[in-house]
């Protein structure tokens, strides 16, 4: 993610110690914290399905793919921006 994509980010939620979802033009990106002893965040592109999920579903189905982004982050850091 270039400086200039981060700048045109909006914040839409922020969950303090847990996540931020942003919007990008028409993309969703979420940056997950992650750790326990080190702590560490992973900042990916919301896909199709987990896109349709968090509109049907809003903070609910983002609380819920965090928890899954902390249990499997190996998933996830394939997909970092």
């Amino acid at each position: 993610m270039t400086l200039s994509n981060a700048m045109a980010m909006q914040e839409l939620i922020n969950k303090n110690w847990d996540y931020i979802l942003f919007q990008s033009e028409e993309d969703y990106i979420l940056e997950v914290v992650c750790g326990t002893v080190a702590i560490y965040t992973i900042t990916f592109k919301l896909d199709e399905t987990e896109r349709a999920g968090f509109e049907a579903e809003g903070e609910r189905y983002l609380d819920h793919l965090a928890w899954k982004v902390r249990d499997y982050p190996e998933e996830y850091i394939k997909r970092r921006v």
